[in-house]
């Protein structure tokens, strides 16, 4: 009985991680598409690019801390399985599309190019999607 109850609240703090880390995201891309749009306009200074780069990385930043309070803190089983399950989707995602882009770049199939920033936040959306399918599956 006492085990269900812990697993529930695991899960429970699994959600809102999910769900902070979601939010987060949200608004970090959000921020980088007006960071892109300012940036177009040309009317706008230096500064209200920068204020606007780091006020939309600051919630990130936020769940990133919180995050590691609740590795470092008690982690039950069941989150940690959640939590390494979801990095592994994750990679298993990431490494066959990083390889086929660049497979598919060099042989001339596509012709954009994405941005190393671009690249580097894939991953972290397919750990919150990986985080999503593996605690749904626990459900």
């Amino acid at each position: 009985m006492m085990r269900e109850a812990h697993s529930a609240d695991a899960m429970s703090s699994s959600r809102r991680m999910l769900t902070s880390f979601v939010i987060a995201e949200a608004i970090l891309l959000v921020g980088n598409l007006a960071i892109r749009i300012v940036q177009r306009a040309g009317e706008f200074p230096g500064w209200l690019t920068a204020a606007l780069a780091i006020a939309t990385a600051l919630p990130m930043f936020w769940f990133a801390y919180r995050f590691f309070q609740l590795l470092a803190g008690d982690l039950d089983e069941m989150l940690q399985r959640v939590v390494l399950q979801g990095m592994a989707i994750a990679v298993a995602i990431f490494v066959p599309l990083a390889g086929l882009y660049v497979n598919a770049q060099v042989a001339g199939l596509i012709s954009f190019q994405l941005n190393p920033p671009e690249l580097l936040l894939l991953p972290s959306i397919l750990v919150g999607v990986g985080i999503l399918i593996a605690s749904n599956r626990f459900r």
